[in-house]
């Protein structure tokens, strides 16, 4: 997480302070933003679903293909589709509400939203019960019978946790950037973010989410690796 947060400010920095590799980010940045929602939508998909699922296989599993790594790559190709595409939806809409400006009272007002309102009440409730459905095998009834505090508790929380130490450093570089170059970074971000889902995912079957406290002050939440 710390390598790609400094990845993205590298990015941020070139654009600022390097013309040449400005007119790079920025031709990207528009090229992608000319296809609309769905050059995001794809986009997040192929960053959220395929890239991060081949990365777990050549890094970790010796490049070795299992049923499992189709059918992950396949159901968080739709998950990520679907997120880039409200995403993409949602940076307009800020940019409508505050305005497209890199000063930093706008950027705080998109951050707070983004963490706090975007976040809490649609981003980790969907990451939530997409991830834990597929590991119910996509069973509709036994997710049903699951929802309730023990469930925020013990698989929203940690994902939310995850979710604020990973994304505020993200997105703060994220807004300090033109809109039609946001999507471009909320992409090349997903493709890690896409890593760590299957870490929490992979802590829940073990039983290692349900183990974890409601959190103090001095307790720390165990990291989600793979």
């Amino acid at each position: 997480m710390l390598g790609l947060e400094v990845a993205l400010g590298i990015v941020v920095a070139i654009y600022y302070f390097w013309p040449a590799g400005a007119s790079v980010v920025a031709g990207y940045g528009t090229w992608l933003h000319s296809g609309g929602i769905l050059a995001t939508a794809l986009a997040t998909a192929l960053a959220g679903g395929v890239l991060s699922e081949l990365s777990l296989v050549y890094a970790q599993n010796s490049g070795r293909w299992a049923r499992v790594h189709i059918e992950r790559m396949i159901f968080n190709s739709v998950m990520f589709f679907i997120s880039g595409a409200v995403v993409f939806e949602f940076y307009h809409l800020q940019a409508q509400i505050f305005g497209d400006s890199p000063a930093w009272r706008i950027i705080l007002r998109k951050l707070l939203v983004d963490q706090f309102i975007f976040t809490v009440f649609w981003s980790t409730p969907y990451q939530a019960l997409m991830t834990h459905w597929q590991n119910l095998r996509y069973s509709g009834s036994k997710l049903w019978h699951e929802l309730g505090w023990a469930f925020v508790l013990e698989r929203m929380i940690p994902i939310l946790l995850t979710n604020w130490i990973f994304w505020i450093p993200c997105v703060t570089l994220l807004y300090s950037m033109p809109l039609m170059l946001q999507p471009s970074l909320f992409i090349f971000a997903t493709a890690c973010w896409g890593l760590l889902m299957p870490a929490v995912a992979r802590q829940e079957r073990e039983g290692l989410v349900a183990s974890v406290p409601i959190l103090s002050g001095s307790e720390v939440l165990p990291e989600p690796t793979e």
